[in-house]
């Protein structure tokens, strides 16, 4: 098997477990399948700036900041992987795949809490609008690394 699809089958596998937190077998009792769901873009900013102002750079803070950089990171792979594995060479399509990619990770969140198969997780818009600038942050990466690669090796 080529090591690529390999690293992009792994990295699928590890990106579902962590957006879902695991699988429940038995599914959750009832009274635990809340869904949730939170629809103001860049409602994170106004996270911040409470978790700051309620008690300044406290762990529900640096919290915050966290969770708001790991859905930044979580699709940059992606940006990665359409272009190597895909052959997509489109800034714009690559932005609708990430944001397709995110879209459907938040709704199989609200079906697989509200069955009780995943613990209650909240669907953010938030995690659309960061997992997809991050997926194009990786793009970028991989056609800046491309184009110095291409400088080293294939012009010199």
């Amino acid at each position: 098997m080529n090591l690529r699809i390999f690293m992009f089958i792994n990295y699928h596998f590890q990106q579902k477990q962590i957006t879902t937190g695991g699988i429940h077998i038995p599914p959750t009792e009832e009274e635990f399948r809340v869904v949730t769901y939170q629809i103001v873009p860049f409602n994170f900013i106004l996270d911040w700036i409470y978790a700051y102002n309620r008690s300044g750079y406290d762990w529900f803070f640096w919290n915050s900041i966290r969770l708001s950089l790991y859905n930044l990171i979580m699709l940059l792979p992606l940006g990665v992987y359409l272009p190597v594995l895909l052959n997509v060479k489109s800034i714009k399509k690559i932005s609708l795949y990430i944001a397709l990619t995110s879209l459907t990770i938040e709704i199989y969140q609200i079906i697989l809490s509200y069955f009780g198969v995943v613990l209650a997780r909240t669907a953010n818009v938030d995690d659309i609008i960061l997992n997809t600038i991050g997926g194009i942050i990786g793009y970028c990466i991989y056609r800046i690394a491309l184009s110095q690669w291409i400088h080293k090796f294939v012009i010199d």
